[in-house]
């Protein structure tokens, strides 16, 4: 036979499959999937078009991802079909070289699979011409990035995909084997590759070992291009991207070459591993029949079949069974590999921002584990991936090693065999977890860390993480029984996991209907599990039912003998559906609709179950019927009293209230708007005027009540609102259990709770693309820096005098806005009673748990750090760093108006903080942070503070206009300041160390492309590039002078002024205190989005006198780059900083210089794009540096310096 005969006898026997036709319909509506789920929100929302070359090369990429399982047993058939079907002693004779024999049937697999994922395009087309998807976010017709997609991205990763899984079940002469091919390359984009990307931080390296092209494609490139370049260039040609492809065409080529030596075109027993157990058990059988010397009669079986029995059958049906997964090289090597990496990510992901963290138990979990409906780190969906594998293995062990009629005839019940298997794959798994437990410790172990909470991995690895894969395990097993053909019974365990995992993005939202979905749990170390177990333990009950039924029809399914048709297997179920079963199966049964009716009424009857579509319809009703008011001259709230009682214990609290309401207009008012709450578990019980009045409008639905007042409000006259609101959450959502009340850490926000004055625009749909989904219309997220509307200043913008008193249980410390006036206890309860001297915030926080407080006085002002008692490591930097922020901007901006400021630990697991006025409240992910892991390194406890606390005057003080560029004057600048602080109280290191964590974001993937920071509304412009920009002025025209541009802007635009400040506002202050030859620079950091590209080409000294004269050939380029991505070069006249260092230049891991203390630092006029610099030095130079201290924005820094030659 020659190859061309292999080849068309393959190709048309698997292309007359019907599996393979199936394949071709999953991987068409994966692509279809892919586009409607993930594509279409973005292509609403303006970030590219639908149909955008990008769009096609993402879609094209994660479809592969997927098809990876999808067809890996067309070449694992075309590679093992022979042996599994026993027709290898006439194909291995046929006259055929091992060359054509394997060349023929791989390139047929090749094609075929080609051939499937031409369903790609054609899914993808109807993805963006589906009839949802409006004309207007659809491009032209680009046939060219279909065809460059299929050509560079399908093709080979075809082809490097079915050389691994053809080599695997060739040379494991199995065809399953070619799934585990495909479990690897998967591993090996998502974990291995992002291993190296996130824990080592080699990006470059990280896309050349993706196999696929996934980080290169979707991680690289989406990230980095404009939306000009993602909707017009074509993806396949990228330099990182061909590399990519060659070097794994090469390892594809290289496992081919691997193949061909290693396989044997003979019968398996003729191996040379085989022949020698052959003659080891031929010789071991001679010697013991010499050794005979007696007749030994065979005992007598024994014939009792009752549970005694059936348990020692079920204990040596699960040892036989795990040692089948355990002695096969399918299960140790790879969980040997994900536990290598999980034992060095460990160590290696606890920092943040280059910051040590204390690698508390808590925070280590959220390493190791993943929900299986909602695998947050794709890294772990591995796990059900290889349970889909070894299910498999089990489910057909007998029957590939062709003992499947023997094991059939043998007398043991059908539920000993499942069972067995079940129990052999649960030991697997908690052995998983074993290790997985072993790997933290020694992560915890490694950075010095002894508290381990071994109690706390039982209940999280072994509960709650293992619940979910011996459920999925139990799916698994059940899915290859019943489907009864392993490569479809592997097809549809895949089809049900994607349901599982992805269900959301197929509108399947309620999780009664999604296998093993449940409410996620949260753990903190103030919270403990609070009120996440409920639900969880509910739902979980609720799978188990659901579980059992699987079992009993897994019982009913199972396969013994030859008889597998169809109707042999129906009358074999209906004779094992006895007594036994059909009580095991009703009391499955019943608790299925019990647990699911008592689910229901918790999430449907108790609470509002809502989808997404819903949440958005109603959020777009509110606008369409009551946005007409939002013009209705309306009252002021000045002053807010309330009685706040907390229960901790039932989750629940009570607010009763008035509000003082001042007419502030210049016309009576004689209808009033009150928005109220509307989320569950909340009721506005009383709502009550202190004259007369009549409610005209109540709706409950969106919260919009109107009433009409007897007697007008004349302007300046006010009135008193009265509230009773309770809150009282009853069992529990889709979502989980409401955990604002809760026995410890309660944390309470007035804006989702007590009724406010007016139309909330706050209600509005904000995103693009929901407006126009839901047929609103179209408008920018941000109001335009024009826009002169924002500018008008509300008479609530003064802020409100707030008192409240505040009720706990005993044991606990409430927390309120304002200064604690006095403290005492009640009927077994505790109160504090707050009161602001100054005015803050309609909206205000409550906060309620086991504290400690650290208490100090600086210049008068009381400063508390409110803590979880053993979170203790941070509290003396954030004291510190509160202090000194207080003294250095009541310097510079002006008094703190509060008489305390107070900062409070609430039980978010973010590591992040947030400001109001007096008060700073940070997540128990914060009290992570552990500077004192690294004396040297940046104190991010004592920036961050200094950064929150600066809020008082950026945010508070200073409140912009909603329009673009805010974020400038509140984010920026709080930023900027703290910079202030950590140079003054810390020193220069300290500040170095800041800007350096600030540039490095600046090495993360990201487009140039953005608006300039005077219209920025993106975070890393605000938090990143604008606090870098003033400090580079700073450096220019002096911090002085940047200060005092700070101080008359906080004058000109006091709280309640018109109009309200904006960017325009900051940039015209910078304008007049900077000198002439610096407002092209002024401009180019503020007004445009400009980049430079800078580098130090080459340097020479020679020895002049008393000192060295350096001379250093630069090279320059200053370009422009608008929103959309064009780069527009500008001539060059720029003040630049050279520098002159001694010795060696220090690196960083990047490869970036770490600049040293300059012998030499001065400004020099840079005119040219190359141009030669003389500079004369003390000392002998080491290396000379262009812009060292990176005050300009260049993204490419490491050129920046050279090495001085002689």
């Amino acid at each position: 036979m020659t190859l061309g005969t292999i080849f068309r006898f393959e190709f048309g026997y698997q292309a007359r499959r019907v599996s393979t036709w199936l394949y071709c319909v999953a991987v068409f509506f994966i692509a279809w999937s892919i586009i409607q789920g993930n594509y279409v929100d973005d292509a609403r929302n303006g970030w590219t078009l639908i149909n955008a070359p990008l769009i096609v090369a993402s879609t094209t990429v994660v479809a592969c991802l997927f098809w990876l399982f999808v067809g890996a047993s067309v070449a694992g058939d075309a590679a093992s079909r022979d042996i599994e079907s026993g027709l290898h002693p006439l194909s291995y004779t046929a006259p055929v070289s091992k060359f054509h024999y394997l060349a023929g049937r791989f390139l047929a697999a090749y094609a075929l699979n080609a051939m499937i994922l031409l369903a790609v395009p054609a899914g993808m087309l109807l993805g963006m011409h589906w009839p949802d998807v409006e004309p207007e976010i659809v491009g032209p017709w680009r046939p060219d990035a279909f065809a460059l997609a299929y050509v560079s991205i399908i093709l080979p990763n075809v082809f490097i995909a079915t050389a691994v899984q053809f080599a695997f079940a060739a040379l494991g002469r199995r065809a399953i084997l070619g799934y585990f091919g495909s479990v690897v390359l998967f591993f090996a984009s998502m974990g291995l590759a992002a291993f190296v990307m996130t824990a080592l931080r080699e990006q470059d390296l990280a896309r050349l070992l993706d196999p696929v092209g996934m980080i290169s494609i979707v991680g690289n490139l989406y990230d980095t291009w404009t939306t000009t370049e993602k909707n017009t260039r074509l993806v396949g040609l990228q330099p990182i991207l061909v590399g990519n492809r060659l070097l794994w065409l090469a390892v594809g080529a290289a496992v081919l070459a691997w193949t061909y030596a290693r396989f044997r075109l003979a019968h398996p027993a003729e191996g040379k591993r085989r022949v020698r157990r052959m003659k080891a058990r031929a010789k071991m059988h001679d010697e013991v029949s010499a050794a005979s010397v007696a007749v030994r009669l065979a005992p007598i079986a024994d014939r009792r079949f009752g549970l005694a029995t059936q348990l020692r059958q079920l204990r040596a049906v699960t040892g036989r069974s795990l040692r089948t997964l355990a002695t096969g090289w399918t299960v140790f090597p790879p969980l040997a590999l994900v536990a290598f990496l999980v034992c060095v990510a460990v160590p290696a992901r606890m920092e943040y921002l280059g910051v040590p963290l204390l690698p508390r138990t808590e925070h280590v979990l959220t390493y190791l584990t993943a929900a299986l409906a909602n695998p947050g780190n794709r890294v772990w969906m591995i796990v059900p991936l290889l349970i889909i594998f070894y299910a498999g293995e089990l489910v057909w062990g007998e029957r590939d090693a062709r003992m499947g009629e023997i094991s059939g005839a043998a007398p043991v019940p059908d539920w000993v065999f499942f069972v067995g298997k079940f129990l052999a794959l649960a030991l697997v798994l908690i052995g998983w977890m074993f290790v997985l437990a072993t790997c933290g410790v020694i992560g915890q172990a490694v950075l010095g860390y002894a508290h381990f909470e071994m109690g706390l991995y039982a209940k999280v690895l072994f509960g709650l993480q293992l619940t979910d894969y011996l459920l999925f395990a139990l799916l698994a097993l059940t899915v290859h029984t019943v489907v009864n053909q392993k490569h479809l019974g592997t097809l549809a365990a895949l089809a049900l996991y994607a349901l599982i995992a992805f269900a959301p993005l197929l509108g399947i939202e309620h999780k009664l209907l999604v296998f093993g979905a449940s409410p996620e749990w949260s753990y903190s170390d103030i919270r403990g599990f609070g009120a996440s177990l409920q639900p969880w333990l509910a739902f979980k009950a609720y799978w188990i039912a659901w579980a059992l039924l699987l079992a009993v029809l897994a019982r009913l399914a199972w396969v013994r003998g030859r008889e597998s048709d169809l109707g042999a297997r129906l009358q074999l179920a209906r004779a094992r559906w006895t007594r036994p079963t059909m009580g095991a199966a009703a009391l499955a049964g019943i608790a299925t609709v019990g647990l699911g009716a008592y689910i229901f009424y918790n999430t449907n009857v108790l609470n509002a179950y809502s989808t997404q579509e819903d949440r958005l319809a109603s959020k777009a009703a509110y606008e369409r019927l009551y946005a007409r008011y939002a013009d209705v001259p309306q009252p002021t709230l000045v002053a807010s009293r309330m009685r706040v009682e907390l229960y901790p214990r039932t989750h629940g609290a009570d607010f009763r209230g008035s509000y003082r309401l001042v007419n502030a207009t210049r016309q009576a008012i004689d209808t009033v708007h009150v928005a109220t709450a509307t989320g569950d578990g909340i009721d506005t019980r009383t709502l009550r005027f202190d004259r007369p009045a009549t409610r005209v409008l109540e709706d409950a639905a969106l919260g919009h009540q109107i009433y009409k007042l007897a007697t007008p409000l004349q302007p300046g006259a006010s009135m008193q609102l009265h509230y009773d609101v309770r809150f009282a959450p009853r069992g529990f959502g889709n979502r989980g259990a409401d955990d604002s009340v809760v026995a410890n850490g309660s944390w309470l926000q007035t804006a989702n709770l007590l009724p406010t004055i007016g139309y909330q625009p706050r209600r509005e749909l904000q995103e693009p693309g929901d407006r126009l989904t839901q047929g609103l219309p179209a408008r920018p997220k941000f109001p335009l820096l024009e826009d002169t509307r924002p500018r008008n200043a509300a008479p609530g913008d003064v802020g409100i005098q707030f008192d409240a008193i505040v009720g706990t249980d005993d044991g606990q410390t409430a927390i309120a806005p304002g200064a604690l006036r006095r403290s005492w206890r009640e009927n077994g309860r505790r109160y504090f009673e707050y009161a602001s001297n100054a005015p803050i915030r309609e909206d205000v926080q409550f906060f309620s748990g086991d504290y400690a407080v650290h208490r100090t006085r600086c210049n008068g002002v009381g400063v508390e750090v409110v803590h979880h008692p053993t979170h203790t490591g941070i509290v003396a930097d954030m004291a510190r760093s509160a202090c000194a922020s207080l003294a250095r901007y009541t310097q510079l901006f002006g008094p703190y108006p509060h008489r305390t400021m107070r900062i409070v630990e609430n039980a978010a697991r973010d590591i992040g903080a947030h400001a109001e006025p007096g008060l700073v409240d940070y997540g128990d992910g914060f009290s992570l942070l552990n500077p004192a892991g690294e004396p040297d390194g940046l104190n991010l406890v004592f920036a961050v503070t200094a950064h929150e606390v600066a809020h008082q005057w950026w945010g508070q003080k200073l409140a912009p206009a909603r329009v673009e560029g805010a974020g400038l004057l509140v984010e920026s600048l709080a930023t900027y300041s703290a910079t202030q602080v950590m140079e003054s109280t810390l020193g220069p290191d300290q500040l170095q160390g800041y800007l350096d964590m600030m540039r490095g974001e600046y090495q993360v993937p990201r487009s140039r492309a953005s608006p300039p920071l005077l219209r920025a509304t993106e975070q890393f412009l605000n938090y990143r590039k604008g606090p870098l920009a003033i400090y580079a002025l700073s450096q220019y025209i002096g911090r002085d002078n940047v200060n005092l541009a700070l101080r008359r802007l906080l004058a000109s635009h006091p709280p309640g002024h018109t109009p309200r400040a904006t960017t325009l506002d900051l940039y015209r202050e910078f304008e007049a205190v900077t000198p002439a030859q610096y407002r092209p620079l002024l401009h180019d950091l503020f007004a445009a989005n400009t980049y430079w590209e800078l580098s130090a080409t080459q340097a020479k000294a020679r020895k002049v006198g008393e000192g060295w004269q350096v001379t250093v050939d630069l090279r320059a380029r200053k370009l422009l780059v608008d929103d959309a991505g064009e780069e527009i070069d500008r001539s060059l006249d720029e003040w630049i900083e050279i520098g002159v260092f001694p010795g060696e230049a220090g690196k960083q891991e990047n490869g970036e210089v770490i600049p040293g203390k300059a012998m030499s630092l001065q400004k020099h006029r840079i005119s040219k794009a190359t141009q030669t610099i003389t500079v004369t030095v003390p000392n002998e130079p080491g290396y000379v540096g262009i812009d060292p201290r990176a005050l300009l924005v260049d993204v490419r820094p490491r050129d920046n310096f050279v090495d001085v030659g002689r």
